[in-house]
């Protein structure tokens, strides 16, 4: 008996630990933006999402992009030639945002380092903090029945 609580104790750590590995979603990537290529990148987001973004170009000069993003509301937000773009924003709509790199207008291939991370929020707060009260919330109440238990065997 007390090898099966072990191995169900191990399973729901286990559970756990992975539903906490996915709630951020974070990635870093070099993309090469060809001379005379548009490159799009789709960042699918929920309603209430905080997305932080940084984004370096460099190669020869000059080292820029045309940087456009087309949010989910259908808002389209133009930042002209970019070298460097640090952002944080929230959304209020569900959707796919957009990440438009354009080096038409170059001769010369840069290579872009982006970074981005969607953080989820439930009820203004963040996903990760939620869920570990409610993990929080559901040991003590576990605890509390195996003391009640205890008292009354």
């Amino acid at each position: 008996m007390k090898l099966t609580n072990r191995l169900l104790s191990v399973l729901i750590v286990l559970c756990l630990m992975t539903i906490l590995a996915v709630i951020v979603l974070a990635k870093t990537e070099s993309i090469n933006v060809e001379p005379g290529k548009d490159i799009i990148r789709a960042v699918d987001l929920a309603s209430g999402d905080r997305i932080t973004m940084t984004f370096t170009v460099s190669g020869p000069a000059p080292s820029t992009v045309n940087f456009f993003m087309v949010l989910p509301n259908g808002t389209t937000v133009d930042n002209g030639p970019t070298s460097q773009y640090k952002s944080q924003f929230f959304t209020n709509v569900k959707g796919t945002l957009h990440l438009h790199f354009d080096n038409t207008d170059s001769s010369n291939g840069q290579l872009l380092t982006l970074n981005y991370e969607v953080e989820h929020y439930i009820f203004g707060i963040p996903q990760m903090i939620f869920l570990l009260g409610g993990i929080a919330v559901v040991l003590l109440c576990v605890a509390a029945g195996y003391m009640i238990m205890g008292k009354y065997s």
